[in-house]
């Protein structure tokens, strides 16, 4: 049975995150590379009508615990959750995004 590798990529980093300590969530690498699963997976997905990026930015604090919530529930095998507000903020930083 092969792990989706989503789910395994969120898992590895809720895993380095519980095992450097909490000071590890909110350092910009960890951050960077969790939301590049993030934006991996939003390329992978076939959302209809589109992501919604009218939504306001997060604060650096929200971000990050929103992406430890997500890759939590990647890692727990959840890998259709989905964040509008942090997929919206993700995208809007990094522009465009092809599906």
């Amino acid at each position: 049975m092969s792990q989706d590798p989503f789910a395994g990529r969120a898992a590895d980093l809720i895993e380095n995150h519980v095992v450097a300590g909490s000071q590890l969530a909110g350092t910009d690498i960890w951050c960077q590379a969790a939301e590049d699963c993030v934006l991996a997976r939003i390329k992978s997905l076939r959302i209809l009508g589109g992501l919604p990026r009218h939504k306001a930015p997060l604060t650096p604090a929200a971000r990050t615990e929103r992406l430890k919530t997500l890759l939590q529930l990647w890692a727990n095998g959840c890998t259709c959750a989905v964040d509008e507000d942090l997929f919206a903020d993700i995208l809007n930083r990094h522009g465009h995004v092809r599906h």
